[in-house]
């Protein structure tokens, strides 16, 4: 496990942390998941949370985008409220669910997620995430040693994109073009979209993608819409 937690604390840049534990949880057999940086005093269903999803089906990616559906998703709430592991089941049965909860509940059965498991992290500062993991079967059929170091591997990549954000306070100063860029990556869109939105070419769009990355010292999207949502360089 201390390797695991020696490796995350030294790396310098959110998105390489957060994929160094997705790659060590798919090496543990999770065929999914997710984590929802959640802004303070928000819930982690808000318009203004950064989810970042792998190996979940696309057309599910695009309708968990949509706030509306998100919304309709009582489980990272009541999972974070119950302070510990919990599978998507057990939360579901914690109820009362409203009629667009049993509609995200069926939602969810169509798109094969059955057997996952969702894990409250706690960071400094108030700064709290949830995040959610499937084996693509029932939890107990993996070991107490696997579920273990997805949570503890989880938490440690957490705390360390707090550390990260808290080691890169200052003011950005972007041009309006790059604010623009900005707003549309916040908001999920690809390059190809926001070209066509801001009657761009993509190449365009590209450039000032990586200038935006490199006044936010990050390498990545994800990594770019945390710092702009912590220092307040957007609204959704």
């Amino acid at each position: 496990m201390q390797r695991y937690f020696g490796k995350i604390e030294g790396l310098q840049d959110i998105g390489d942390v957060l994929w160094y534990a997705v790659g060590v949880c798919e090496d543990l057999g999770v065929i999914r998941q997710s984590y929802h940086f959640t802004p303070l005093f928000e819930d982690p269903t808000s318009a203004r949370t950064v989810v970042h999803a792998v190996g979940f089906d696309r057309e599910w990616l695009k309708c968990y985008d949509e706030s509306d559906f998100r919304r309709k998703d009582p489980i990272p709430a009541r999972i974070m409220g119950h302070g510990s592991m919990m599978t998507w089941q057990e939360a579901m049965k914690l109820g009362p669910n409203t009629a667009e909860n049993e509609e995200y509940f069926v939602a969810m059965k169509r798109f094969g997620l059955v057997h996952g498991f969702g894990v409250p992290l706690f960071g400094p500062r108030g700064r709290s995430a949830y995040a959610s993991f499937d084996f693509g079967h029932p939890i107990s059929e993996e070991s107490e040693a696997t579920l273990g170091t997805i949570r503890s591997v989880s938490q440690a990549a957490h705390q360390r994109v707090c550390v990260l954000l808290d080691e890169h306070e200052g003011t950005v100063d972007l041009s309006q073009r790059e604010q623009e860029v900005l707003e549309w990556i916040v908001k999920g869109k690809s390059v190809s979209a926001i070209a066509g939105i801001l009657e761009l070419s993509p190449d365009t769009v590209k450039t000032y993608a990586k200038r935006i990355y490199a006044k936010l010292d990050t390498t990545d999207r994800v990594g770019a819409v945390v710092r702009a949502l912590k220092l307040g360089l957007v609204n959704v």
